[in-house]
């Protein structure tokens, strides 16, 4: 057996069968001998006295608890300063985004949610630990990583009394986007994109100053919102802002639109460095939206575009999952977030805590497609969901301001934000109870 902590985690895992688990571990949770011989594996551990030989001669689930046990002092989410027998596991996460050495395929990641469903006995093997998750090969391999740079992860204290979360409309006016429909063979597209207009660059300005004046950690733009053109400005706006050394502000989801110039244009989701305006992290969108006859009429868009019709996409193939700090974030781009069958189960694997997802949509309410598709994940992961949409749908058709431009789902709760200008900026605390709004409909 392996003498590495995270090593010996993933060989025990691995050869517990899913059926030998179901089948005892009722019996081994009531186990006061095993139990306690947990505790003496946890205490061993942070002793620096586990040794490999000792290892082999316990009890594998007892081995597993003491481990998780003792590995939650390298959780960032957990633990203070890890004590010296675990801080090595500490420093490998901060440098390769595993706590593992990487000589077993897959990985051991740190748990930042649990599920939001739960009884009095775990789902299954994963769930059994509440410091770490065991990321399998084949879901590893299925993923991109990304592990933030120091300066850009969220801190204790960005956590400390709530996570602040922001989204910012950004659109209005359907004017600011283009519309077009290409026909190939037999088949109509549409694309859609921003215009770069005047109006849409003064708000980036002024959303960033309203983020940094909430001391949000996280902003988050709708979807369709970004061009190239339009990210070289949010990058010199971070970058060039006074506040930026002393902002609370880590990461910026500056919208998702086609900035890689593709043919069929990419729908991708960017986010940046808010210190340095540089990118950490890209998404393209997986899934088209594609438009029926009874959606065009229910989106009030037959004078743009007759269906069927469907969204001109350069897929993307895989999720990218990234370790930011006591988080661990995905985005989904809009229809993704419908595809449950394609999404949820890398993400469920990857124990992965907020999902950030930009939409195009009609005006967000309580119990539209965005929540009950966002409480899957939150009950099956324990993740929380912030979905940012845009003006324009409410714009069309026609609905009384202020309307809902947002939501953030976590387990069993829900609350939508409100807005009535482009600039409008709504802020989430996520604090592991409810989500709630404290700040919306406040002007730049």
């Amino acid at each position: 057996m392996s003498a590495d902590y995270a090593d010996l985690f993933c060989e025990l895992f691995d050869r517990l069968s899913p059926a030998e688990f179901h089948a005892n571990v009722e019996g081994w949770l009531a186990d006061p001998g095993l139990m306690a011989g947990a505790s003496e594996v946890e205490r061993s551990a942070l002793a620096g006295t586990l040794s490999a030989t000792a290892a082999a001669e316990g009890s594998p689930f007892a081995l597993l608890l003491g481990l998780d046990a003792a590995l939650a002092h390298a959780n960032p989410a957990l633990g203070g300063v890890a004590p010296r027998a675990v801080a090595e596991y500490a420093l490998c996460y901060a440098e390769t985004g595993r706590l593992n050495s990487g000589t077993l395929p897959g990985a051991l990641l740190p748990r930042f949610a649990r599920p939001g469903r739960r009884g009095q006995l775990p789902n299954d093997v994963a769930d059994a630990f509440g410091a770490t998750v065991r990321v399998g090969a084949a879901e590893w391999d299925d993923c991109d990583h990304r592990s933030l740079p120091a300066h850009a992860r969220l801190t204790p204290a960005d956590r400390e009394g709530g996570l602040r979360i922001a989204t910012a409309p950004m659109i209005r006016e359907p004017a600011e986007l283009s519309w077009r429909v290409l026909e190939r063979g037999d088949m109509r597209f549409y694309r859609i994109h921003p215009c770069g207009s005047e109006a849409t660059r003064r708000r980036i300005e002024q959303v960033i100053a309203a983020w940094d004046e909430h001391e949000v950690a996280i902003g988050v733009v709708p979807e369709l919102c970004l061009s190239a053109d339009l990210l070289d400005e949010w990058r010199r706006a971070l970058r060039g802002r006074e506040r930026a050394a002393s902002s609370s502000l880590r990461l910026v989801l500056a919208g998702t639109g086609d900035v890689e110039g593709a043919s069929p244009p990419a729908n991708t989701a960017v986010l940046l460095d808010a210190l340095t305006g540089e990118t950490l992290a890209s998404q393209r969108k997986l899934h088209p939206f594609n438009f029926s006859p009874s959606d065009l009429e229910l989106w009030q868009l037959g004078d743009r575009l007759s269906a069927p019709i469907d969204e001109d996409l350069s897929r993307g193939e895989r999720v990218c999952v990234i370790e930011a700090g006591g988080a661990r974030i995905a985005m989904l781009v809009c229809e993704d977030l419908a595809r449950l069958h394609m999404c949820a189960g890398a993400l469920h694997a990857h124990g992965v805590s907020l999902i950030l997802v930009p939409v195009f949509a009609r005006p967000t309410k309580d119990r539209r497609w965005e929540r009950s598709r966002a409480e899957v994940y939150s009950d099956a992961i324990g993740s929380t969901v912030v979905v940012a949409n845009s003006l324009v749908m409410a714009s069309i058709l026609g609905s009384p301001s202020p309307v809902g431009t947002a939501i953030a789902v976590a387990p069993g709760e829900a609350a939508v934000g409100h807005a009535s200008e482009a600039e409008d900026v709504v802020v989430f605390t996520l604090d592991g109870q409810a989500p709630r709004v404290t700040h919306e409909r406040v002007p730049a």
